[in-house]
């Protein structure tokens, strides 16, 4: 059960996965501290409507971060994903030591799916591997999650589907794993709720997983018309290096490392699969996509 005193202080809370996780842990009874760069946004107002109590700072200021910590149980870390990878690594491994110093009770962290054994030599590929181990080496009891590629990269304008075909990083026999952001929130819930069951742990998160061919078939099921699915080609992996590592690592990497779904549904038993995403919080960015709105491939 959670504890109806101490609250749960999220880093990121208004962005994807902080904004899911602080509503799946209201949802489920705590208190959310959610630390916010400006309390008069939109995002930041609609977490206090819901209940969140919201205080201002900033990761490069030390004291805000600090004193957002006084009196929680836990802490929830993510990073923005626009930071340099030193950026990155500084903010990560400073919100640690701080948690560390201040006793959180437990302090979780979304990492990447990406990570693996080893350092590949890329700072942006390094960055949270490097969290990773800094975090293993605080006197802190943390749980790790790495959360697998979200089912919004595969609806996003650029990537073929306003022309009826989705172009992808899988080989079509392949299996992809996919990450609704609404389930990484019930799925944290459920991590907050058992410490004792996920100190130490390193887990993966995914909510599906579809072969390129079913993914085409989701698509059109949704769409109301034939979605095809194809690779990308190989010159256009070869010229782009982060499509290319990540196309590698589904291959034969940590991309590919298969995920207990069915732990998944025993931590959030509404978890989605592709195609009720698409039919359901989904269906705007595929509508933008079909009909080639804002967005670019990025």
């Amino acid at each position: 059960m959670a504890n109806d005193q101490l609250p749960i202080l999220v880093f990121g809370a208004t962005g994807r996965q902080g904004g899911s996780v602080a509503r799946a842990l209201l949802k489920a009874g705590w208190p959310v501290r959610a630390f916010v760069l400006d309390p008069a946004k939109p995002e930041s107002r609609a977490l206090q409507q819901v209940g969140a109590e919201l205080v201002r700072g900033s990761f490069e200021e030390i004291p805000s971060v600090k004193a957002a910590m006084k009196g929680v149980h836990g802490v929830f870390s993510v990073l923005p994903g626009d930071l340099s990878a030193e950026d990155e690594v500084r903010s990560g491994t400073t919100i640690a030591n701080l948690a560390a110093e201040s006793r959180i009770d437990h302090f979780v962290y979304s990492s990447g799916a990406s990570v693996g054994d080893q350092l590949t030599g890329v700072p942006r590929f390094d960055a949270k591997p490097r969290i990773e181990a800094h975090i293993r080496d605080l006197p802190l009891t943390a749980t790790i999650i790495r959360p697998m590629i979200f089912m919004e990269m595969l609806v996003r304008p650029g990537f073929g589907l306003e022309e009826g075909r989705l172009i992808s990083l899988i080989r079509p026999e392949r299996s992809i794993q996919l990450t609704a952001v609404e389930d990484i929130g019930k799925i944290v819930a459920a991590v907050f709720a058992d410490k004792p069951r996920f100190a130490g742990v390193t887990m993966k998160i995914a909510s599906d997983r579809l072969s390129g061919h079913a993914l085409a078939a989701a698509l059109t099921e949704v769409a109301g018309k034939p979605i095809t699915y194809a690779r990308f080609p190989d010159d256009v992996l070869a010229a782009n290096a982060d499509l290319a590592h990540m196309a590698s690592s589904l291959e034969g990497g940590p991309l590919a490392d298969h995920v207990d779904l069915e732990l998944m549904r025993e931590l959030n038993p509404d978890l989605l699969s592709f195609r009720s995403w698409l039919a359901g919080s989904g269906r705007a960015a595929l509508d933008a996509a079909l009909a080639g709105g804002p967005g670019g491939s990025g």
